[in-house]
């Protein structure tokens, strides 16, 4: 089996994913190791969940001043995903323009809602000021708990919550990255934007 090294010490996410999935591209059909290098627990949880999300197998151990992550690919984990279901993306903690107060309102009637349809979404993706609804201040914080309770996966953009220094305030969920958004949109069945 072919062993590809990759070095993505300091390089910011999503750049440690990305060079993970162009070095897939390159295996040979029979598979193989991809081993990088990275020095952050969240390039770690990034690139496990991509492979996990392929049926790859990850393992990470610590290595000098980092971490090293070896992800292993098969011909069996080789075959391209399904569609996934419904998609909604969070660019804001208001709904529509106008008013900020009628905003906030209508979008927690409008998560309230999402409770209450009989299909739930599948994910739903909060980033730059959508990132401000998954916090522990939250006031929509309940329904999405009952939303991932009922199976929605809701995760928030880790460089929206540095950003705007609310990273310790994240209050349900997991930190993605813009590639797992774009990656996940792009296989979505639909996909709303707020």
């Amino acid at each position: 089996m072919k062993t590809i090294h990759i070095d993505a010490l300091g390089k910011p996410c999503p750049l440690p994913v990305i060079e993970t999935k162009k070095a897939i591209q390159k295996l040979p059909a029979e598979g193989g190791d991809i081993i990088v290098l990275v020095d952050n627990e969240v390039a770690i949880k990034n690139i496990t969940k991509m492979a996990n999300g392929n049926g790859y197998t990850v393992d990470s151990k610590t290595e000098g001043d980092g971490f090293a992550v070896t992800v292993t690919v098969t011909p069996q984990a080789t075959a391209e995903k399904p569609k996934t279901g419904a998609v909604i993306c969070f660019s804001r903690n208001v709904m529509g323009e106008g008013d900020d107060t009628l905003g906030k309102n209508l979008m927690k009637t409008y998560i309230y809602s999402l409770t209450e349809i009989t299909t739930p979404p599948e994910q739903l993706f909060f980033y730059n000021g959508g990132a401000f609804l998954t916090n522990k201040d939250s006031d929509v914080l309940e329904d999405l708990k009952t939303l991932e309770a009922k199976g929605t996966q809701i995760s928030t953009c880790g460089a929206c919550l540095d950003f705007y220094e609310i990273k310790d305030q994240l209050a349900i969920g997991d930190i993605t990255n813009m590639f797992t958004i774009t990656e996940v949109m792009n296989q979505a069945e639909k996909t709303i934007i707020l």
